[in-house]
């Protein structure tokens, strides 16, 4: 139980990672913006007329993406933890 509670808890920060460098970057991005307003002037046929912010997705993505990536995590976690367990040495008492 104790490994799949590390795989969730890994899952849960490579999640956490990317969606945080996600909105950094596009943090970043909005704040050094800077719109040449002369050369847009000139040329209107390429001003637009709607704004779109972001993307849309379906929440059963993100949970799937949890879930594999948790599976993933619980994988490795328990290779490695097969491979300690045969090369474990003997403990030494003083």
């Amino acid at each position: 139980m104790k490994i799949i509670f590390q795989a969730f808890l890994a899952s849960t920060t490579l999640h956490a990672i990317y969606f945080l460098t996600t909105m950094a970057v596009g943090y970043v991005k909005t704040a050094l913006y800077r719109p040449n307003m002369v050369d847009a002037w000139q040329n209107a046929d390429t001003l637009q007329r709607e704004v779109a912010f972001g993307s849309t997705q379906s929440p059963w993505f993100n949970i799937v993406t949890f879930l594999s990536v948790a599976f993933v995590c619980w994988g490795i976690l328990f290779t490695c933890k097969k491979i300690n367990a045969g090369t474990k040495r003997p403990e030494v008492r003083e």
